[in-house]
């Protein structure tokens, strides 16, 4: 871990810890924006990683974007984190600096005029809008928004807005759209791995706080097994999201974004029926802080392309390769190898 990662990541937890609580959340599922949260993460500067200093910028790379958006996956902040920072970059790009505002960019087809989906639409101060034709600046005053919302109570409005004037892309469009969805496919396995990370950490207290017939739960044989089984899907979790992260700027076919959206959704899957079956009826209320971070679990892993999503593509992948998929995996060709053999 680089010294820049391990000072962004201890200045996120700080941040988040305090500011993304249960009652933060609670109140935002009200209809609430999250200000002070909001307020403290621009200030930090987290939300100009990745942008050159000379850009209005803090500098940082991939690695360092998703340390953080992992983090924000385990304290389940009601920001567009990840939206946020993806806009900023490219309206570095294009514009040569980038403000404090809160945007997000969102991709259409020309002469499209509503956008679904919206991250966080309602609470946004401008939507980047790019299309093949260009890229335009929406400010909120411009903007009809109709509320919607994921399972998590995440917005993902739809939103209309007036045409105005259009900006020339600085990439082609077609490239953009792909490197945008590999972005937030990446950014998803972070917030899950995070995420996952909580639900062990809820669990495992839940299970020293609550008593069954004179003795706590983690002591009995059958809820160490449940303890264990989540535990090994969290580790399993963490390992592919560092492997992918380190990966993540060679990995230009996404195949191993595809295992890692894939796995993390297993993993995830695994996690949080063991620990809603382990909290039992307490679990399933509202009250409890646990659906905060399972129904982001459930959410995140239909988002920016679900398991059959990325099967597919790496189906499609490996049919286009001349190697067998065992030589790929194997990374082992033209040679017989027996089993058990370290050829």
């Amino acid at each position: 871990m680089s010294e820049m990662r391990e000072f962004i990541e201890d200045t996120t937890e700080k941040i988040l810890r305090d500011l993304s609580t249960k009652e933060t959340r609670e109140r935002f599922e009200e209809g609430e924006w999250s200000k002070p949260l909001w307020k403290a993460v621009q200030e930090s500067g987290l939300t100009y990683l990745g942008i050159d200093e000379d850009s209005g910028g803090v500098g940082g790379d991939s690695q360092d974007i998703f340390s953080i958006l992992r983090i924000a996956g385990k304290y389940a902040a009601p920001l567009p984190l990840a939206e946020v920072i993806y806009a900023n970059q490219f309206l570095a790009k294009v514009n040569g600096e980038v403000d404090d505002k809160l945007r997000v960019l969102h991709l259409c087809e020309d002469g499209e005029d509503t956008l679904f989906h919206v991250p966080y639409g309602r609470f946004v101060d401008e939507i980047i809008v790019v299309s093949p034709s260009g890229y335009e600046r929406v400010n909120a005053s411009e903007m009809t928004y109709t509320l919607k919302a994921n399972l998590a109570a995440e917005p993902r409005d739809l939103v209309q807005w007036n045409k105005g004037k259009i900006g020339a892309l600085t990439v082609p469009f077609q490239e953009l759209k792909e490197d945008y969805e590999r972005y937030l496919t990446m950014s998803r396995v972070a917030m899950m791995t995070g995420a996952m990370e909580s639900i062990l950490a809820l669990t495992v207290f839940y299970s020293k706080e609550r008593q069954q017939f004179g003795r706590p739960l983690h002591r009995f044989q059958a809820i160490q097994h449940h303890l264990t089984a989540i535990a090994g899907e969290v580790a399993a979790a963490y390992a592919t999201f560092e492997a992918t992260v380190a990966a993540y700027e060679k990995d230009t076919k996404n195949e191993k974004i595809a295992m890692a959206k894939i796995e993390i959704s297993s993993n995830s899957n695994v996690v949080a029926k063991a620990a809603h079956q382990l909290h039992a009826g307490i679990g399933m209320t509202y009250e409890h802080e646990l659906h905060h971070f399972t129904r982001r679990l459930w959410s995140w892993r239909e988002e920016a392309g679900n398991e059959t999503y990325w099967a597919n593509h790496l189906a499609d992948l490996y049919l286009t390769r001349e190697e067998t998929i065992w030589e790929a995996i194997t990374e082992v060709r033209g040679v017989e190898v027996n089993v058990g053999s370290t050829v």
